[in-house]
């Protein structure tokens, strides 16, 4: 995975089974897959905000990709896209120290 799309909206936002949508087809074509969706608690009892995770494949790919579900209505009203670029690391998971 070369970047991330974390796009942000407002939770009660129509157009969310439209983005989810995309991102089912970006999955089975092996392009992308959701990495995580996760809702942040609205403050004063407005509503909340959901955070959406998509992991692309190609980072050219993304530009182009975020103005095509704009056009198509796909990205929920006044959603914040973000890309961020995937910084490889190198890591030990705790067994494989226990047990060199």
């Amino acid at each position: 995975m070369e970047v991330v799309l974390l796009i942000e909206f407002e939770a009660a936002a129509p157009g969310r089974a439209a983005l989810l949508e995309r991102v089912g087809a970006l999955a089975l074509s092996g392009r992308g897959r959701l990495s995580f969706l996760g809702t942040a608690p609205g403050q004063a009892g407005g509503p909340g905000r959901e955070v959406l995770a998509v992991g692309l494949a190609r980072a050219a790919e993304a530009t182009a990709l975020v103005a095509r579900w704009r056009d198509e209505g796909a990205l929920p009203a006044g959603a914040c896209v973000r890309p961020l670029a995937v910084q490889p690391l190198w890591s030990m998971e705790p067994l494989a120290l226990m047990f060199p």
